[in-house]
């Protein structure tokens, strides 16, 4: 099964007993086959991925049920395969060879310490990188470091710990735990055997106190993350394969033509609104309700109610299609994507950008750090190269590829900052203009002409009125709206953002090119100004969403 993940797996880590009663495995197996079942079911565009240890009873017994169903599983060995065996009797040697051969990738996630360490580093590697943890477990503590009690517990709370070198503060996340209560050999059965209880991650609610918290289930947080991921898979399934090398390459250059897609239909859809929305204006102030320009009242209402109602259906299309916040979640992934492939091919694999990217935001954005930590775990973890170096085409691409962005999506911002103040500036005073010119004929008409029986009546006085009147509300109409365009659009922040990136990045590549300089770490503090510019990127256009009330 060695098929490269096109999209983003659901990650369902299993830890369990080793002493699993034979006689008892095929009802596990069921508890588990149905749990699986119901995740396919429930997000038909998620492929899943189990990661197992392969030790010994509920490790094994997973990974087969997941293979038999045709779901890939990786192996998370605590050392060598050789070193390994060594745990095995000759029986259960022989199940783990033929399981080990079946699994879609093997990952040796120890570090070469003690025995002892290396096996919690397994169940820190599975409960940090799972969606969902599964337990075959009774119930009771841990027997030793590692243990599946050990592993529930991380995934539970969190421990601060490191992966890699990236400092991880909530292993938890949004992840819950199904267990699957499960007998031991030798051992009286526990109560409710062979149940599935899932537990959700608690979190205290912002409106607590300190004296009473109140503790808030995370399964809408999960239910709302993997959703998300259910959608980006469905996305990303539209694009073309990419003629990458690598797999987290091809990843961001697919996620990046997502967004692209969905940008544009978002610019779409909000310069509809906005023109709609002007012509309702327009409306509103051009055609009196009193039929003083010789039209029909109800032909004006129609008008104004008709592009109103047109405005309404753009805004409403939008909004359920959430082009705007699709696009945005997508840009930010394939932003931290391309800083995450620079890192791997500068030779810092175990820097995780996920670790260090979005980490104010623990609900709405959560899913993105999810995403980009199983991308990571399906398209980078394993795959170093000899040639991984801070000199690597990829990383010079990145840097020239940034370097050209920036400059030019600097200018261009800014160009369209000063065009939409000379827009507002040429519509306001256009208006007042026109208002002055018909307020100074209707003067030199109310002084000279009326007297003429042709010009009297209150006709005319209407109609001076209107005249002198309804440009300068027309032409302050629009300047207000191209106002809130320019200000959703956030062109005067991006072109200071933008103009600043490319003085990081030109630095940077200064900085590289001297003799004696640290070329890893100059990357990976680029890295990091580049996955703070793309967050400040976000949270910009978040706290601005596309609101009816302003149009």
């Amino acid at each position: 099964m060695k098929v490269p993940f096109d999209v983003l797996p659901l990650v369902i880590g299993v830890t369990g007993h080793r002493d699993v009663p034979a006689e008892e495995e095929g009802k596990l197996r069921e508890r588990f086959g149905e749990i699986l079942e119901s995740l396919r079911v429930q997000h038909p565009s998620t492929p899943l991925l189990v990661l197992s240890g392969l030790a010994s009873g509920a490790d094994l017994i997973a990974a087969e049920e997941a293979t038999d169903r045709g779901i890939a599983v990786l192996a998370c060995l605590p050392m060598a395969q050789s070193e390994y065996e060594k745990d095995f009797t000759s029986a259960e040697l022989e199940r783990f060879r033929r399981m080990l051969a079946r699994c879609w990738n093997v990952a040796v996630v120890g570090a070469a310490k003690t025995r002892e360490e290396d096996y919690v580093d397994v169940a820190m590697f599975i409960a940090y990188y799972c969606h969902i943890l599964v337990a075959f477990w009774d119930g009771l503590p841990a027997r030793g470091p590692g243990g599946t009690a050990d592993v529930v517990a991380y995934r539970r709370g969190g421990h601060a710990s490191f992966a890699g070198e990236a400092l991880v503060a909530n292993l938890g996340d949004v992840g819950p735990v199904f267990q699957i209560v499960t007998p031991r050999r030798g051992q009286s059965r526990p109560d409710r055997c062979f149940s599935v209880i899932e537990e959700y991650p608690e979190r205290q609610s912002p409106h607590s106190t300190s004296t009473k918290p109140r503790r808030l289930s995370g399964k809408h947080d999960f239910e709302d993350a993997i959703a998300h991921l259910e959608r980006f898979n469905a996305d990303l399934a539209r694009e073309p394969q990419s003629n990458a090398p690598d797999r987290l390459g091809a990843l961001a250059q697919r996620t990046d033509a997502a967004a692209n897609r969905l940008q544009g239909r978002s610019m779409r859809t909000l310069q509809a609104l906005y023109v709609a929305t002007a012509l309702a204006g327009a409306a509103q102030v051009a055609l009196p309700a009193d039929g003083s320009l010789q039209i029909p009242s109800w032909a004006g209402i129609a008008t104004k109610i008709g592009f109103l109602a047109i405005a309404l259906v753009v805004f409403v299309f939008a909004k359920r299609a959430d082009f705007e916040n699709r696009y945005q979640d997508y840009r930010a992934i394939a932003e931290a994507l391309r800083v995450q492939n620079a890192w791997c091919c500068a030779g810092l694999r175990n820097r995780l950008v996920e670790a260090s990217y979005l980490q104010m935001q623990q609900s709405e954005l959560e899913w993105i750090r999810v995403a980009l930590r199983t991308a990571y775990l399906t398209a980078a973890a394993d795959s170093s190269r000899a040639d991984d170096s801070p000199a690597h085409p990829d990383c010079v691409r990145w840097i020239d590829g940034q370097l050209a962005y920036y400059e030019t999506a600097g200018k261009r911002e800014q160009k369209y900052a000063h065009r939409s103040r000379r827009a507002m500036l040429i519509a306001g005073v256009s208006g007042a203009v026109l208002s002055a010119a018909a307020a100074t004929m209707a003067w030199s008409l109310s002084h000279h002409w009326l007297s003429l029986p042709a010009l009297q009546g209150d006709a005319v006085s209407h109609m001076l009125t209107y005249w002198a009147t309804m440009p300068v509300a027309v032409g302050g109409m629009l300047a207000v709206l191209i106002r809130f365009y320019a200000q959703q659009r956030g062109f005067a922040e991006n072109a200071r953002r933008y103009q600043h990136m490319f003085t990081v990045f030109d630095a940077a590549r200064r900085r590289l090119r001297e003799q004696n300089a640290d070329r890893r770490k100059i990357l990976e503090q680029l890295g990091h100004e580049a996955l703070s510019e793309h967050a400040a990127w976000l949270m910009l256009h978040r706290d601005r969403p596309l609101e009816f009330v302003h149009t």
